[in-house]
């Protein structure tokens, strides 16, 4: 039977307070508060917060969030605030008040971030205007600064939080064009951050770098790691958090001793020595061992698996070797179950692939205001004559004879690119809520490099929606990873027997090289545009970043091989080396040399 046990699930642990459950995230903190008051806690740029000092921050926010909440419950609180001590202190506050964490990455479209707001009762933002996309009709505080009513370290806040609470709600990706908010509780997250502390031989004397954006649920992994253990969570800011040369001088320069990357991210890091760097967990997307050779022979190597519905990460091989030809999914973490079945919920034979669920201690509680996506993605299964409540994760896989899971495919149409979990059908719904695209389909296609990118094909018929229009519109309303690398435009898209898109007859014609569709009407490719005079420097990052020089004013960047992540360095570098503030997402809707060269030409005439 293709099952995997749980090694040490306490059921009565879940049910615990958290103030006082061994091995709580906040009790955990709290012991090291009063052990190492005056040790770095979190450290960003030159600056470094104490662990009392971060209690402090906490405990100000605990008192205002407590203050609005007014004994109403779970109160729902967005993090408004960029990576750093503050955002942690936030987290930690929001947690001591008996509050659920709502974080939310401010580099998100407006649109989105209305979408997000409605998962939350409560905005927490930097002292300042607050922000457009939050809805008049909820309240909204400052983060409070040191002249704020502080709580004590310990006390009725602190103790309020209960197992089964709810921690945080994240948002993941959406098959129904809107993002999922999933609900995590405390009990789950406690054992996992416990878990991985002891599997990694996490302690005091390790740097922690934070590298997650803060709206996933690895930054849970990065920071309550370091904090849990007395260790100390370091954090880069601007350019440092790309991957490139800023991002390896920032790790040798902190010292950094554990680091999380997904395999599109450490792929863009340059293979150069850093000495004090014992452990690299890489997740998120499939790994293949031969392409990191580099880091695997110079450091302890381990790839992480798990959805965000199950807490982090559920499965770990901690040792991975170059001469692999693909990464193992590894073994289940203490307090997890898994269970490949069939397409009758039955357990298959060993060797045999199947339908991945998973079970035990860290599953979400389900999607917030979701009652039926939760029935149907967390079901109550009969498995070996017990009732088991599971999470269907949409991955196939199989059990070698060590024990260890293989990752073998998807079982719907989820893609996973550059370690960002993307629905295909919620790009398609982005794309047919503009006037004029009448059919829309995206998946995957190959390029340069071996990688994956992610290509949409819409039908706009009549030639009324050019590529620019489309990309633009996207760029409004999909975070920048879910903005499509490649847009096809056609004037029909091949259906299949039911009337919706071939995805099939799609990947085929991508894979052959050949044109799918004829182009709409009236959208003849116009005439190539001369080059323009970009400078020699930005020409070099262009080709770097896409494998081709940009042949004509009109080369599109994502086109010619860019994606999301070569886009940020790419802006990163023209940011900081000309002096300017090219949006994310004016570059995504434009990008093309004529729209750098007038960015260029423009901050040129203003410091005439």
């Amino acid at each position: 039977m293709s099952t995997s046990p749980a090694p040490d699930v306490d059921p009565s642990h879940a049910q615990a307070p958290l103030g006082h459950a061994p091995g709580s995230v906040l009790s955990g903190i709290a012991g090291q508060v009063q052990t190492r008051a005056h040790v770095c806690a979190v450290h960003s740029g030159d600056k470094g917060v104490t662990y009392g000092e971060l209690w402090e921050r906490a405990g100000r926010m605990a008192a205002v969030v407590s203050a609005v909440a007014g004994g109403r419950g779970q109160l729902r609180v967005a993090i408004g605030l960029g990576p750093g001590a503050d955002w942690v202190g936030c987290l930690l506050g929001i947690w001591r008040a008996g509050a659920v964490a709502v974080p939310v990455n401010l580099d998100h479209p407006s649109a989105r971030l209305c979408l997000l707001a409605g998962s939350a009762d409560l905005l927490v933002h930097p002292d300042g205007a607050i922000p457009g996309w939050w809805p008049d009709s909820k309240p909204a505080v400052a983060l409070p600064g040191a002249e704020a009513d502080d709580l004590p370290a310990s006390g009725p806040k602190y103790a309020s939080a209960a197992g089964r609470r709810t921690a945080c709600v994240l948002h993941t990706s959406g098959s129904t064009g809107t993002p999922k908010p999933v609900v995590l509780p405390h009990s789950g997250l406690a054992r996992r951050i416990t878990a991985f502390a002891d599997l990694y031989r996490i302690t005091a004397a390790d740097r922690i770098a934070q590298l997650a954006a803060v709206s996933v649920d690895v930054v849970l992994w990065e920071t309550l790691l370091a904090l849990t253990v007395g260790g100390t969570l370091c954090v880069p800011h601007g350019r440092q958090r790309v991957p490139g040369i800023g991002l390896v001088r920032w790790l040798a320069g902190e010292q950094v001793t554990v680091a999380t990357m997904t395999p599109t991210m450490l792929a863009a890091v340059p293979e150069v020595t850093l000495p004090e760097l014992r452990l690299l967990v890489v997740g998120g997307e499939a790994l293949a061992p031969t392409r990191f050779r580099y880091w695997i022979d110079r450091h302890q190597v381990a790839n992480a698996y798990g959805p965000t519905e199950a807490t982090i990460a559920t499965h770990v091989a901690p040792h991975i070797t170059a001469d692999d030809q693909s990464a193992p999914l590894g073994r289940p973490v203490p307090g997890v179950e898994d269970f490949l079945l069939d397409e009758n919920d039955q357990p298959v034979p060993d060797g045999q692939p199947g339908h991945l669920h998973l079970a035990g201690v860290g599953l979400a509680d389900g999607y917030a205001g979701l009652s039926d996506r939760t029935a149907r993605a967390f079901p109550t299964l009969t498995i070996g004559g017990r009732a088991v409540r599971v999470y269907r994760t949409g991955d196939r896989a199989w059990r070698h004879p060590d024990g260890q899971l293989v990752y073998a495919g998807r079982i719907d149409r989820q893609l996973n690119l550059g370690g960002v979990r993307l629905e295909p059908e919620e790009v398609e719904a982005a794309a047919l809520a503009l006037d004029g695209v009448t059919a829309a389909a995206a998946l995957a296609e190959s390029a340069e490099g071996g990688r994956d990118v992610l290509a949409l094909h819409a039908a706009v018929p009549g030639g009324r929606i050019t590529e620019a229009a489309l990309r633009a519109h996207l760029a409004g309303v999909l975070p920048s990873t879910a903005v499509p690398a490649r847009i096809h435009l056609h004037s029909s898209l091949p259906l299949t027997g039911y009337g919706k898109p071939d995805v099939h007859a799609l990947a085929a014609l991508s894979l052959s090289g050949a044109p799918p569709t004829a182009e709409p009407d009236g959208m003849a490719p116009a005439a190539d545009s001369p080059a323009v005079a970009l400078p020699g420097e930005v020409r070099v990052w262009w080709r770097q970043a896409t494998g081709a020089e940009p042949a004509t004013a009109t080369t599109d960047f994502f086109s010619c091989g860019g994606d999301s992540l070569a886009c940020v360095e790419l802006l990163h570098r023209i940011n900081e080396t000309f002096g300017l503030e090219i949006p994310l997402a004016a570059f995504t809707a434009q990008p093309t040399p004529a729209f750098l060269t007038r960015a260029l030409a423009s901050a040129t005439q203003e410091s005439a």
